[in-house]
């Protein structure tokens, strides 16, 4: 009896606890090209790796929501190294480099995949706040596509946290 007790207890605990920064509503949210671009807490993702690389993705928002909206769904995808849990990060003109950058974009409207054009010295992207699993930070991107058609985005702001178990 005591040791269904005591389990019931250490469940009843794994249940109410979270541990702090926890479930933090996430967002990101730019301008590309003069129009507003927002993702919401269920379609930013981010993963940080122990060699330092990371991926900060995210996809307009509402795109995760049953049924899917009928609106075009646009994508980020941002996979740089020199992450350390626990330390400010900053990347700029001299990093952004095919062995520490590499972002893609894609537009929803006709499927138009952007790449970052790392020649581009306005390039940046840093997190200011790195605190347990939660970061945030900023970043303004210059990117390319295949045809020749250049995007910006710029003013481009994030709250993410690692939510793997």
């Amino acid at each position: 009896m005591i040791k269904l007790s005591v389990l019931s207890l250490v469940v009843a605990l794994a249940c109410c606890a979270s541990p702090a920064d926890a479930d933090s509503p996430q967002s990101l949210s730019a301008t590309v090209n003069g129009a507003r671009f927002s993702g919401d807490d269920d379609t930013i993702l981010f993963v940080p790796r122990d060699s330092g690389e990371f991926t900060l993705s995210a996809s307009t928002a509402g795109a995760a929501s049953y049924p899917p909206p009928k609106t075009p769904i646009d994508r980020l995808s941002i996979v740089c190294q020199g992450y350390v849990r626990g330390k400010p990060l900053q990347i700029g003109k001299n990093e952004f480099s095919p062995d520490i950058c590499y972002a893609t974009y894609t537009l929803g409207t006709n499927d138009e995949h952007f790449t970052l054009d790392k020649d581009n010295a306005a390039n940046r992207f840093e997190i200011t706040t790195n605190q347990a699993r939660l970061i945030e930070g900023s970043f303004e991107l210059h990117m390319t596509s295949a045809g020749g058609n250049v995007m910006t985005i710029s003013e481009g702001h994030f709250v993410a946290e690692d939510r793997q178990m």
